[in-house]
């Protein structure tokens, strides 16, 4: 947050570990992509080793005890943790104001804040558990031809492209891990490739979120031109933020416009939302990483990372225009994509819809909470010096508007793959029900064996039309749709209640 200091992580193993939260996973998708190809086919690999699904689980077991270590290091203090983890390269630009070469070093570090802990815990957590639920479902694909080595593979990529950037220091390596999810739900998406649905909602994903990518490209340029760095620990720091906001608040501004159109294409929000939909044609477990546990939730995470520029004194009104529009457009999704999904029948679409809506309600509120930051004086003392008699009142105000948008978050990436991995559940037995009648049916007629495949081609098990009676005969997963659902819904007792 604004005013905040930067210091060293404090316990060295710490630090030490922490690249490898980043790390494991994309070694993981090398070792599994090597290894799929060596071993296709053999009974070992594919029974005992699930295709990669063991390995990818170990990995993302290990990614989570340090992640919560990590975590639990910083919890209790107040200052954000900064370490450099490698240097990459020293660039030379000629200076024209001063007649000289100025070299600015690119490196990678871990950057640990409340907003890190957070979505660290999130997706490590999450892609652990959507990692258990994809070892069984996609073993019992009906479309199992040896090829889940490379499902598994691209979900680590996956998961490591946003702990990446969760954990990176700086909105360059922020950038380039958002694009490596970006690469992956193309890929994840299109997993059933012989399917020309399939086919056009990866491309249409790509393209879709492409052109916010190509908006925050530029924001982040901006962005260099006016700090001279993408650290966070420059961007944010207030001598810098005050030298800007002197000569190019309005400059400023458009840059974090432009970034926040990335954000809007990431999350599906309007107008960048049409991908979202579609994406309901990859297999469910990567239905529910997109939804719950990483690609949608990197927009807010974006945004919710430019809050010290709306929280800085030196900005103060500068920024409000900005942070209506964030909220103007999440409440507008909201209300837009909560309406179409009272038509759907396809159930995942459903879920699909309800996510962008609860991320547009995300957006409005952390809307809302940078506005409040930036028109309110939050700060212990005002610009001139004099202790501020409002700074009790204003300061929980900001808090509580900001922290708020985050808890539901949270309590809707927890929901929201709760809810997708049960439809998963839900669909699974509905096509295996249909399956099985059908093939018996067919047996009694024909006295033998015949089925007619060509049959289950044109029965959808995600239709709702073709469900019914199914909590008598799958408890457990009704009882988890119901719960996910009244967490979504903000039925007292559940955590969606005290977020909303």
């Amino acid at each position: 947050m604004a005013g905040s200091e930067v210091s060293d992580i404090a316990a060295p193993h710490v630090s030490e570990l922490a690249p490898l939260i980043v790390l494991l996973p994309m070694l993981a998708f090398a070792v599994i992509l090597f290894l799929g190809k060596v071993f296709n086919g053999n009974p070992t690999w594919k029974n005992s080793v699930k295709e990669g699904g063991i390995i990818a689980l170990g990995v993302m077991s290990a990614v989570l005890v340090l992640s919560i270590i990590l975590i639990m290091d910083f919890i209790g203090g107040v200052q954000a943790g900064h370490d450099s983890v490698f240097h990459w390269f020293t660039s030379g630009v000629w200076d024209g104001t001063t007649g000289g070469v100025s070299t600015d070093k690119f490196g990678f570090g871990i950057y640990v804040d409340h907003i890190t802990v957070m979505l660290l815990f999130v997706a490590a957590f999450l892609c652990l558990l959507i990692n258990t639920f994809s070892i069984g479902y996609m073993n019992t694909d009906p479309i199992n031809d040896n090829r889940n080595h490379r499902f598994y593979a691209e979900f680590t990529l996956f998961c490591s492209g946003m702990l990446g950037m969760v954990l990176a220091d700086s909105f360059l390596w922020l950038f380039i891990f958002w694009e490596i999810m970006g690469l992956c739900s193309y890929l994840l998406i299109g997993f059933y490739y012989e399917r020309p649905s399939a086919a056009y909602a990866a491309k249409k994903a790509f393209l879709t979120t492409r052109i916010g990518d190509v908006f925050l490209m530029i924001g982040l340029v901006m962005l260099w031109d006016l700090f001279g760095s993408l650290d966070y620990a420059v961007v944010f720091a207030s001598g810098e933020i005050e030298k800007v906001a002197e000569n190019s608040a309005g400059t400023l501004q458009w840059a974090l416009g432009l970034m926040f159109i990335g954000a809007v294409g990431k999350s599906a929000q309007f107008p960048l939302h049409v991908w979202l939909p579609d994406a309901m044609e990859g297999p469910t477990p990567v239905s529910a990483l997109i939804h719950a546990a990483t690609m949608v939730n990197a927009g807010l995470y974006l945004v919710a990372r430019m809050f010290p520029f709306f929280g800085a004194d030196a900005l103060h009104g500068d920024l409000a225009d900005l942070a209506f529009i964030i909220a103007l457009v999440g409440g507008i999704t909201a209300v837009m994509a909560a309406a179409i999904a009272f038509v759907q029948m396809d159930l995942k679409k459903v879920l699909a819809y309800s996510t962008m809506s609860q991320l547009a309600y995300i957006f409005t509120g952390l809307g809302c909470a940078m506005y409040l930051a930036n028109t309110l004086y939050w700060h212990e003392y005002l610009p001139d010096g004099v202790k501020n008699p409002d700074y009790y009142d204003n300061h929980y105000i900001v808090i509580v508007a900001f922290g708020a948008a985050l808890f539901h978050l949270f309590n809707h990436a927890m929901a929201k793959g709760m809810l997708f991995m049960a439809s998963g559940s839900v669909i699974h037995e509905v096509h295996h029900a249909h399956h099985h009648l059908h093939h018996h049916d067919d047996h009694d007629d024909h006295g033998e064996d015949h089925h007619d495949d060509h049959h289950d081609d044109h029965f959808d098990a995600q239709s709702m039309e073709n469900m019914g009676g199914l909590a008598s005969k799958m408890p457990i997963t009704a009882t988890a749709m119901l719960v996910g659902s009244a967490s979504i819904m903000g039925l007292p007792l559940i955590g969606g209640f005290w977020s909303k």
